[in-house]
């Protein structure tokens, strides 16, 4: 069996950190454009005549795992050579094995009470059995309060267990952005505060959730080392970037046994 990917369109909007903002009518675009093959495909085309002159109707075989990922740029794949094809959630899906089906709602720029009322549910919908969840950078960039950021977080998380309670979920804190070039040239201190006051509140509702965590803000740092794991923007992953990505979030799984959900 084969995976199957429903992606948010295949223009993307521009990257977050100095990005415009996701207005309401562009995330309705992307999240038209997500639905389109997914509705084509639930509907089925009319096939060859059989000698009954019945119509034959083609239906995706059942998928073994249903994969939601929720999140902005970089989940959509921003900074890949090929975003629709080479986004970190289609290399963990292939990381997954066969029989996968993944639909990857990422939308750039999109914050997390923006994902809450137009992500979460399409992936409600889905019915999955295993979410990613990449929500922060934009909040911070976007100078959203930590307090308001996990406000928002611990609700959106609230409502996909209520919805979805035997999904295994998966989410990433936010990585050390002063190793990226990107932000150069904000002042460290600051940025740092920034970041700790929204991981530290990432970890205490992963702790009251009991979901699962990957550690980017240790991870990156490593990551950082590698230029070749950036993208020309400076603030997203490369090609190469996005499968290592993947396999954080892949060592976590099987670091929790959920690799083989």
């Amino acid at each position: 069996m084969g995976k199957k990917t429903e992606r948010s369109g295949d223009t993307p909007a521009p990257p977050s950190g100095g990005s415009a903002p996701c207005t309401p009518a562009l995330c309705v675009v992307f999240l038209l454009c997500l639905l389109l093959p997914w509705l084509s495909g639930c509907a089925g085309l009319p096939g060859s005549q059989p000698a009954t002159g019945q119509s034959s109707l083609q239906q995706a075989p059942r998928a073994r795992l249903v994969y939601v990922a929720i999140g902005a740029s970089d989940t959509f794949g921003i900074g890949a050579d090929d975003p629709q094809t080479q986004n970190w959630p289609q290399d963990l899906a292939i990381r997954l094995g066969s029989g996968v089906r993944l639909i990857n709602l990422g939308i750039p720029s999109i914050t997390t009470q923006q994902a809450a009322r137009i992500e979460l549910p399409v992936a409600l919908d889905a019915h999955p059995q295993l979410v990613s969840l990449w929500l922060a950078v934009n909040d911070l960039v976007d100078d959203i309060p930590a307090a308001r950021y996990a406000h928002n977080l611990d609700q959106l998380l609230t409502k996909l267990q209520a919805g979805a309670p035997h999904a295994v979920i998966i989410m990433a804190n936010v990585p050390d952005l002063t190793v990226l070039p990107r932000f150069r040239s904000a002042a460290p201190g600051p940025l740092q505060a920034k970041i700790l006051a929204y991981n530290n509140a990432i970890a205490s509702i992963v702790a009251r959730h009991h979901v699962l965590l990957v550690d980017l803000y240790q991870s990156y740092r490593v990551l950082a080392l590698h230029p070749e794991y950036i993208s020309a923007d400076g603030f997203h992953p490369s090609t190469e970037g996005y499968v290592q990505l993947a396999n954080l979030f892949y060592q976590v799984l099987q670091q929790n046994g959920k690799s083989h959900i």
